[in-house]
């Protein structure tokens, strides 16, 4: 279905229903003669992830939204927005095209651009997409990556590929499962492009991307509000077994940090617990630069197993959570009360004999409110709970 299914007949039907149930309205018949039911709730599911995933698309109102699968795999508007300020040139390709996002958003503020994509259907809607969006400069290619590459002559400044994860349904975190191939890619890719950018699943082990694919120049590893959403490989023409790691949260623009690969492994002091603890980022956790994030700062850590650290003065630019310890206490329900009237708290454990579930079931608490207890274990070995408030800075 192309963009002239979209009357205005059909969009008000569309908006008239974002609020309806999909499966109910499945089991309804289409009130348009040419345009099934089952497209319509597609355009309604489409258009409803938009508005936090693609906003900029709801200008659009003829825009067609794919099937769900297109839908999850797609970047979101704003990871596209600071991937598209990484790169420059003036010829871009993206082998795995998919709903067409990035390959607008990174690809806009180039001359010329390619974009493939195996799958015909998800190949018309998109390239008719890309006329809605005025992106003129543009070419589709309706064939895979494997097949384009084969056949091609051109360099181009930048390749884009986003290999799927998705394989008869289960998630595939091996370098070597993801479709495209990209190791036995490897070659072609760089022979075709000065510099290639890889999206890669958040599960991704860093390390072994970077000794199977030997040319990885830089690794982003991104979160959204400490959710880490992607891991981006940056490739050039010569090997490198020491690239720079980015860790970027866009939730809070001035949390980010960066070291090399081989500098990740520092000796750090540990120490008993002081007046501040500190809970480090996931994407900083994802990037194995914890450590040496921690010592840069000063801090010590509780132990070798258990990813917090301690000081006595405050970080307030550590790149994480913060805590101010209020009590050390024992899992005695009296002393518990004591130290929280309201029986109500936030849990983290980390090295713990117990799941933060565990823990409220066992304290008889409720989770939430303003306070929090952390469970972890000392580099005593002791198994520490503490009553802390959280600081936001």
């Amino acid at each position: 279905m192309m963009d002239d299914c979209l009357t205005e007949e059909v969009l008000a039907f569309i908006d008239a229903n974002l609020q309806s149930d999909p499966f109910k309205l499945l089991l309804k018949k289409s009130p348009f003669e040419h345009v099934s039911m089952k497209f319509l709730v597609q355009q309604i599911k489409g258009k409803k992830i938009a508005v936090s995933k693609w906003p900029f698309l709801l200008d659009h109102k003829t825009f067609i939204y794919p099937p769900k699968v297109s839908l999850e795999q797609a970047s979101s508007e704003r990871i596209a927005l600071f991937k598209a300020d990484m790169i420059e040139g003036e010829t871009f390709a993206d082998l795995t095209g998919g709903m067409g996002i990035d390959s607008f958003l990174l690809g806009r503020k180039f001359k010329d651009c390619v974009y493939v994509e195996p799958n015909k259907d998800l190949f018309q809607s998109t390239t008719s997409n890309f006329k809605v969006l005025g992106y003129n400069q543009c070419s589709g290619v309706n064939k895979t990556a494997e097949e384009f590459l084969k056949t091609n002559k051109n360099q181009y400044d930048w390749i884009y590929v986003d290999p799927s994860r998705r394989i008869e349904g289960n998630r595939k975190t091996s370098i070597t499962n993801y479709e495209p191939n990209i190791v036995a890619l490897k070659n072609q890719l760089l022979s075709a492009a000065k510099k290639v950018l890889i999206k890669l699943s958040p599960m991704q082990d860093i390390s072994e991307c970077i000794a199977v694919l030997e040319h990885v120049e830089k690794v982003w590893v991104i979160s959204i509000k400490n959710d880490v959403k992607e891991l981006l490989l940056q490739l050039g023409n010569q090997q490198n077994s020491n690239p720079k790691i980015i860790v970027v949260d866009l939730d809070k623009q001035i949390s980010n940090y960066a070291a090399q690969y081989l500098d990740r492994v520092v000796n750090i002091e540990y120490s008993t617990t002081k007046k501040f603890i500190y809970q480090p980022a996931a994407s900083l956790v994802k990037s194995e630069l914890h450590n040496r994030n921690a010592k840069s700062l000063g801090l010590q850590k509780l132990h070798p197993n258990t990813q917090l650290y301690t000081s006595d003065s405050l970080i307030a630019s550590y790149f994480g959570r913060a805590f101010e310890v209020k009590a050390i206490i024992s899992s005695n329900k009296k002393e518990v009360k004591k130290h929280l009237p309201s029986m109500k708290a936030n849990v983290i454990t980390k090295n713990y004999p117990l799941n933060p579930q565990e823990l409220i079931s066992k304290l008889k608490i409720k989770e939430g409110g303003e306070n929090y207890l952390l469970g972890y274990t000392d580099v005593s070995g002791k198994k520490v709970l503490t009553v802390c408030n959280r600081l936001k800075f």
